[in-house]
């Protein structure tokens, strides 16, 4: 951006075009028609809710009521990228005019009335509001709906949300407006507008809640991190804290200041490390605690933090350690977290357990006029909207794949040459894929492909001319020049693999096959999940089974044979618990 005084390495095409298959493509589809175009028909207090914010006796809101509109904008702007679905051009369309409509003159864009506005606190008095994290949500749906489309209205609109913003703050504390690790996050708002504006207002108010940040009551992201301290050992370890430090990746690029790039990176890696789950999904009560195998809910709304984090790291560094994150987060939190009806998505999703819808779970969340709103069921769809920040990016005037599809995607280069790599296969269910590069006239270019880390041996060829076999966890660079069709083909190392439970999951492992985590899921197994069979880990080997019940069906089946000679079916863990039977993936193992 003109802005910036640093640039990521890696950014998304400006000029892409997707069009997904497989697993994904149905995802999508299900995500789109169940709820993308009905939820603010079905839950119109969504916007309701900022219209009559004056009229007594007021709403019963909750302090975080005012995210929804932004969250479900945002997902549904990054799911529009993926197809571009006329239907939701439209939805978003007029979903964005009538949150327009709702701001007041003054600028605020929140469901409080005066007298509770940003420093307030709810109805009841019980808690102050999470007012500046809903008007950062809605800024950052209005931006990336303006970076979409073009359409100055929404920028416009986020920009007064701002102004209001900042004037008010002239005469008050941000520590009055309470729930720091919330609030703050508005750091991330000003952020992008400066970046997109570069009006040096909102720089001095981002710098303002840095300074914030160092409160009594706040994160103090940056100085604990440069102190080497685990995020899980912070002031502030709740997930909403991760999108303040979204706004660090923000500061680095702005100033250009390596100490911000070093703390960004230094809280990524603690949570990969310490709190990032085996089903690629974050936090354990809502917050980092440093263990893995912790079993408390893993949040679909701190899962999507996580992602988008994530996505900020690998943009910014091009570490293929972040593309494999991405993939098993994609794949299994994400997907997991989403029933394959696309009609629900849930709050918790756990290692072992079973799978509620949140509007279930969390229903306490549910308001007359918005029975099915609640803080995951906007913000999941986020997260599968998120692979058009990872899947196909630029570096510099070259291309890097990271997403094995299969799918077509379409780039037109500065020079006017359309490039369309299109991948073939069953990926990430079946080990193969090929994937054809097309370009309109010959060009000379940089296709970098992710080779997973769990790879170990990856068989590579170039229109059928076997390649030295490619490392590991990194990019593999293919300079030529590109004609109108090249083949290459991938196999990926699908032998078992294993992460070995310890703590509250000591005598077990998680099995995976490729990118996925595997599940016992007691629909395909008569056997009791508190005493099932032990696995030798020196003698697993994946047979494949075959499912002929009921749908919804897994996408991936397959059988392993326990030391007492029984087999257990293991199921995707995506499709695991989605009847709402009981499943397990921490499996006992003797070895």
């Amino acid at each position: 951006m003109p802005n910036n005084a640093i640039e990521p390495i890696l950014r998304v095409p400006q000029t892409i075009r997707y069009q997904f298959q497989g697993i994904l493509k149905t995802r999508l589809a299900a995500n789109l028609e169940s709820w993308l175009l009905s939820a603010p028909q079905a839950n119109p207090a969504m916007l309701e809710m900022f219209r009559d914010r004056e009229h007594p006796p007021g709403r019963n809101l909750l302090p975080w009521s005012g995210e929804f509109s932004g969250k479900y904008l945002t997902s549904a702007v990054l799911c529009y990228r993926l197809d571009r679905d006329e239907r939701l051009r439209r939805q978003i369309d007029r979903f964005v005019d009538g949150l327009m409509s709702c701001q007041a003159p003054d600028g605020y864009l929140g469901p409080f009335s005066a007298s509770q506005r940003l420093i307030g606190r709810i109805e009841d008095g019980s808690s102050p509001t999470w007012d500046l994290w809903g008007h950062y949500h809605n800024i950052l749906g209005l931006v990336l709906w303006y970076r979409e489309s073009g359409y100055q209205p929404a920028l416009d609109t986020a920009r007064r949300t701002a102004d209001y913003i900042i004037g008010f703050f002239a005469k008050h504390s941000l520590a009055e407006a309470g729930w720091q690790e919330m609030n703050l996050a508005i750091s991330h708002g000003m952020a992008v507008l400066y970046q997109e504006t570069g009006e040096p207002r909102y720089l001095a108010m981002l710098r303002t809640v840095e300074e914030a940040w160092q409160g009594p009551d706040a994160g103090d992201y940056v100085r604990t991190a440069l102190a080497g301290t685990p995020f899980y050992a912070t002031p502030k370890p709740r997930w909403e804290s991760l999108h303040s430090v979204q706004a660090i990746r923000s500061l680095y690029e702005i100033t250009g200041d390596p100490q911000y790039l070093k703390a960004l990176l230094h809280i990524w890696q603690s949570i990969r490390s310490g709190d990032r789950h085996n089903t690629g999904g974050f936090s354990s009560g809502e917050q980092a605690t440093g263990n893995p195998y912790d079993p408390r809910a893993i949040e679909t709304c701190c899962s999507v933090a996580w992602m988008a984090l994530t996505a900020d790291v690998l943009q910014l560094t091009a570490d293929p350690t972040a593309a494999d994150e991405l993939e098993l987060s994609t794949y299994n939190a994400a997907l997991g977290a989403q029933h394959p009806s696309g009609r629900w998505w849930t709050y918790n999703t756990p290692m072992d357990g079973v799978r509620q819808a949140s509007a279930h779970e969390i229903v306490f969340q549910a308001r007359a006029g918005s029975p099915e709103l609640n803080c995951c069921s906007v913000n999941g769809p986020r997260s599968l909207g998120m692979l058009s920040e990872w899947a196909l990016l630029e570096r510099g005037s070259d291309l890097v794949l990271n997403c094995f599809g299969p799918h077509t995607l379409t780039v037109l280069r500065p020079t006017g040459t359309r490039v369309t790599l299109t991948t073939f296969g069953e990926y990430p269910l079946k080990p193969e894929v090929e994937v054809v590069v097309e370009c309109s006239k010959v060009e000379e270019f940089t296709l970098y492909l992710h080779i997973p880390g769990w790879s170990v041996h990856t068989r590579l060829a170039i229109n059928f001319d076997a390649q030295p076999e490619p490392a590991a966890g990194s990019y593999l660079a293919i300079t030529r020049s590109w004609g109108s069709r090249t083949s290459i083909k991938l196999t990926f190392d699908f032998t078992p693999r294993w992460w070995l439970g310890e703590r509250e999951c000591a005598g077990t492992a998680s099995l995976y096959r490729g990118p996925l985590l595997l599940a016992c899921d007691q629909r395909y197994n008569r056997l009791e999940l508190d005493k099932l069979p032990h696995l030798s880990l020196s003698q697993l080997t994946y047979e494949p089974a075959a499912y002929r019940g009921a749908a919804p069906a897994p996408d991936l089946i397959v059988q392993v044979r326990s030391i007492t000679g029984h087999d257990l079916i293991l199921c995707d863990f995506a499709s695991a618990g989605s009847c709402g039977t009981p499943y397990r993936t921490w499996l006992p193992i003797t070895d």
